[in-house]
Order: C-alpha cells, then structure tokens, then sequence
C-alpha cells in the first residue's frame, strides 16, 4: 500500500503573505512541520511518501527547494483542495492519504502515524479528536475520496473543505490531552506567527523539535502562557471558519 502524507500549503495569503517560509532561528514553518513528520514515514510496513500538496501558480514554485528523495511537491486545481488531493493521488499512484494542514506547523506525528495505521487497516475514513485545534489528523482511501468528491468536483474550497465527507462515515481515534480549550496551533494571523515563533524557539533551545511529544508541546505552552501571543484573535479566527463551512454547506 502506498500511503502519502499530504501538506496543503500555499504562498497566497493575503492576511499573512508567503508564511510557511517564514523563518524561525533561519528554518523555515514548512521546514519545521517536515522535519516533524519525516520520522512517521519509516515506522509503518508500508510505503510512504510526503507531499507538498499546493495550487498550480507561479508563487508556490518556491516549495521546490524542499523536494528530496522522500518528499515531493504536486501541484494542482487551484481553490479546490479535495480535487488537488484526489489529482495527486492520481498522479503519484497513492492508494491512501493523510491530510495534514500546512497550517498546523506542529500537527502530532502521533496523530499522523494513527491515521495511516486505521488506513492500512482498512479503514476509508479517519481523523484523531481530542487534541488541541491544529495538532489532529485525518486520512483517506483514494478509492473513497474520489466517491465523494466529484458531486463537488467544480466547487471552491479553502477553511472548512471537510464538509464534502459524511459525518456517519468518520472512524474516530480519540488522542486524549488535558490542555486549555483555547489552544490554537494554527498558522493564520501575524500573532500566530509571534507563537508558533515561541514555541518553536524553545523546542529548538531543548533540541527536541523533530522528537517533541503533544504532551511536552502543550506542557510549554501553557506553563509559559504562550497561547496568549494569539489568543486575541481567536474569536475572529472562529468566526471566518464558521462563515466559510456555512457558505459550503449552502447556509449563508
């Protein structure tokens, strides 16, 4: 079985231009989020293989310097992401993939390894829960994707694009955390690149970024308050996340 981890990244943003190759300490976000998940790729009986899943647009040629033997960049449909998965898929002969956010600079390699697990193990369907926002995955068969995608086959994606899958169809892997609800790990605005700077900057200083656990992440988050760099625009955040799955879902 071939299995891809698939990172949705783009340089577009308008809220925070070009910010998976924002550096910290002279390593990039994107750089940071692979070197994290590169170990998952050797722990399963199976082949797999990361991708840099981005739309076909000049900009993000710059993901190029970040191809190597283990890692490829695949462009694809520009605003469509679920298409974008699918035509890589299809293109790189992949069986079953893993979506990880570009976003979610420190997504779990626990979470990762899970889902490709519940893949080889059959399942079409599959995301860890219990995790703080931007440290869960999910994953998908190709064969399933493909079912589902194509009634959506012309639509625009971004924030929120999960809504295509059943929610009946899910296999849930709880991942239990004790952390602070309004923990967000994701990569949106000026204050969370001031974060993730912090977080990453201490991961750095114990020489634990590429071998960190969630727990240890959290553990320095919440023991220094740094959750409180960009809690201030977490009501925002929410709030366009919920205005986009309401336009996907046709309800605005």
């Amino acid at each position: 079985m071939n299995i891809g981890v698939l990172v949705t990244a783009r340089l577009g943003s308008s809220r925070l231009p070009r910010k998976h190759l924002l550096e910290v300490n002279g390593q990039s976000f994107i750089a940071c989020l692979l070197s994290r998940l590169r170990p998952v790729l050797v722990t399963l009986p199976c082949s797999m293989q990361l991708v840099i899943a981005t739309s076909d647009e000049p900009e993000n040629r710059d993901f190029a310097r970040f191809e190597c033997a283990d890692t490829h960049v695949f462009y694809g449909h520009l605003d469509n992401i679920p298409r974008r998965h699918l035509e890589a898929a299809r293109a790189l002969g992949l069986d079953a993939l893993v979506s990880v956010d570009g976003d979610d600079i420190l997504c779990s390699p626990m979470a990762v390894a899970n889902v490709a697990q519940a893949l080889l193990d059959g399942a079409d369907l599959v995301r860890t829960t219990g995790l703080p926002l931007g440290m869960n995955a999910m994953g998908y068969r190709t064969q399933f994707l493909e079912q589902v995608v194509m009634p959506w086959w012309s639509r625009s994606f971004d924030t929120g694009w999960g809504v295509i899958f059943p929610e009946n169809a899910w296999q849930d892997i709880v991942m239990p955390l004790a952390a602070k609800p309004e923990l967000r790990f994701t990569l949106d605005y000026p204050e969370d690149q001031l974060f993730f700077s912090a977080v990453i900057s201490e991961l750095m200083a114990k020489d634990i970024l590429s071998t960190a656990t969630d727990d240890q992440i959290v553990a320095i988050v919440e023991s220094q308050d740094l959750f409180q760099l960009n809690q201030g625009v977490n009501q925002e955040y929410w709030q366009n996340f919920h205005t986009e799955r309401a336009r996907l879902r046709g309800e605005e």
